[in-house]
């Protein structure tokens, strides 16, 4: 099969490819090791349903997506990356074998959705981090919603709940200036389910209810995090 093939198909069940060999290797050559070195702590992971469901983290450095694939909650997850990681043939490879999505960022990615959707659909977890571009610790946390609103809705249309992801430490990895990693803590702390048939109104209005709680924890956790330090 050839490796572009495997974009959005599941892990299980009909259409799955007989295994997933690659995966298996690197969370074993890398998993293990990530976990290891930074003491990778999980918090209210029985908050994750054992259905299909979509993670919602926060993305401030190239580690976060490492640190909570390593972490395989309930089973392995596909990932949404943006598509200019394709560009190497060797990323591209790697990454269409570890099940993860390529996103066309700025635009309404229509297959791309349909991917997520139909992996939902067919009782996959599919990982998302809705900031886009790491790093960007929001000064304007109204600026959150906007950001959460895609991931909203997918979730609405997929007709699963968001299970909001906060990631502690994976900044203090490399941070600006430094010349060299440095091994920090790092905590994982998983959200209630948030679903639209959570909220009463029309569709538009569950949506937008569904945008605001999904940013309400991240806007809650920094809130907290900035008045603790």
């Amino acid at each position: 099969m050839n490796h572009q093939d495997r974009r959005g198909l599941p892990f299980k069940g009909e259409g799955a490819p007989k295994h997933w060999a690659l995966m298996k290797w690197a969370y074993v050559l890398i998993s293990l090791p990530i976990l290891g070195m930074y003491r990778v702590e999980a918090m209210n992971e029985d908050n994750i349903p054992d259905g299909p469901c979509i993670l919602a983290g926060n993305h401030v450095s190239y580690m976060d997506a490492a640190v909570l694939w390593s972490m395989m909650p309930k089973g392995p997850l596909h990932f949404v990356a943006k598509e200019e990681l394709y560009k190497s043939k060797f990323l591209a490879w790697a990454l269409d074998n570890l099940g993860v999505l390529p996103v066309s960022r700025g635009t309404a990615d229509r297959t791309m959705i349909s991917r997520c959707k139909a992996l939902l659909q067919a009782g996959d977890r599919v990982a998302i981090f809705p900031e886009g571009t790491r790093g960007r610790e929001r000064e304007n946390l109204d600026e959150l919603g906007q950001a959460q609103n895609g991931a909203a809705f997918l979730a609405q249309h997929a007709k699963v709940p968001i299970i909001p992801v906060g990631i502690e430490g994976t900044e203090k990895i490399m941070p600006k200036g430094a010349k060299f990693p440095r091994f920090p803590k790092v905590v994982v702390n998983f959200g209630h389910p948030i679903s639209a048939d959570d909220f009463e109104g029309s569709r538009r209005e569950k949506l937008d209810a569904l945008t605001q709680n999904a940013a309400n924890y991240e806007r809650n956790r920094r809130t907290s995090r900035h008045r603790s330090c």
